[in-house]
């Protein structure tokens, strides 16, 4: 989407207000996405929603728009209250947000603080926060995730416990067992494919090495959210610390995993991703944690995991 010039910190805020309210109002998603940084912070009173990925956005974005749609709302009034540069490439302001439905407010008008930056030259809201209680309708609206599924976060998590275990006990035999080939791995800067029992072997290896050479006595992955996507597919969020003697070896770091129910009944694992910047050896050395970490998508690819 081009971008008219935008002169003063006031004109980059009220330009942004104007197309995201356009883009709820006529649910055009692409022009919403346009001028949205992932990933993207909200805030509520006592709550952080984050967006890492497109489909995160478009989660919340739909939502948005189907609980405006319920209102009946026929208008987002935006008024920018105040707007500054924080360097050339960052804007910080404040607008008030009205909802009206043919005329009258829906509900209270509420400010909104954001971040807005520059990104190859196109401004976009990088994080924003809204004075909303936590249990508000439009407050609820912004967050992209369901209710966590007991019975998917306990497969999800017991998952997690056995691969992590036989990665500790160097039970390549066990871990095996919770895989189905071929299988995916992301990182923010990597991707590799697993596509043979050796290739695993090998991967499977090299990873226990560096644990080993690192002196981890813990490696300890707590899921965080997890879903049925399918009925025999669970898709979920944990997050890892490494850990030696109680003392961490790197910053913990969230990541994705796919699991899919196979013939035989048992849950396996064919992708994952993880906020780790990889850059040696084909992924299996690490570099070094993200410090903005964007977690990349499993990126499914239907070719590969057909049953």
């Amino acid at each position: 989407m081009l971008q008219p010039e935008l002169k003063t910190a006031r004109d980059v805020s009220e330009y942004l207000l104007k197309v995201t309210a356009d883009a709820l109002m006529q649910q055009d998603f692409e022009s919403f996405a346009a001028v949205f940084g992932l990933p993207q912070t909200l805030t509520t009173e006592n709550r952080e929603i984050r967006l890492v990925t497109r489909d995160d956005l478009e989660a919340t974005f739909q939502k948005m728009c189907q609980h405006f749609q319920s209102l009946g709302v026929t208008e987002l009034r935006r008024t920018c209250e105040a707007a500054a540069f924080d360097g050339p490439d960052r804007v910080t302001a404040t607008h008030t947000s009205y909802v009206i439905a043919n005329g009258e407010p829906v509900s209270p008008p509420y400010p909104v603080f954001s971040v807005l930056g520059r990104i190859d030259g196109f401004w976009k809201i990088m994080q924003s926060e809204y004075a909303l209680r936590d249990d508000d309708p439009q407050a609820k609206a912004m967050s992209p995730l369901k209710a966590n599924d007991d019975k998917a976060m306990a497969i999800y998590q017991d998952h997690l416990d056995r691969t992590t275990d036989s990665m500790m006990r160097r039970d390549f035999a066990a871990f095996q067992k919770s895989f189905r080939l071929p299988h995916t791995m992301r990182t923010e800067t990597d991707v590799q494919i697993v596509s043979t029992d050796d290739e695993m072997r090998k991967t499977f290896f090299k990873f226990a090495a560096k644990y080993a050479g690192l002196g981890a006595t813990d490696f300890v992955r707590i899921a965080k959210e997890a879903h049925f996507h399918a009925e025999d597919e669970i898709r979920g969020i944990h997050e890892s610390h490494l850990i030696r003697n109680g003392t961490r070896l790197i910053p913990p770091y969230p990541n994705r995993v796919r699991l899919v129910r196979c013939e035989d009944g048992l849950w396996r694992e064919t992708h994952s991703a993880n906020a780790m910047l990889n850059t040696s050896d084909r992924f299996h050395l690490w570099a070094e944690v993200s410090s903005t970490p964007r977690l990349p998508d499993l990126d499914i690819d239907p070719e590969r995991t057909s049953k």
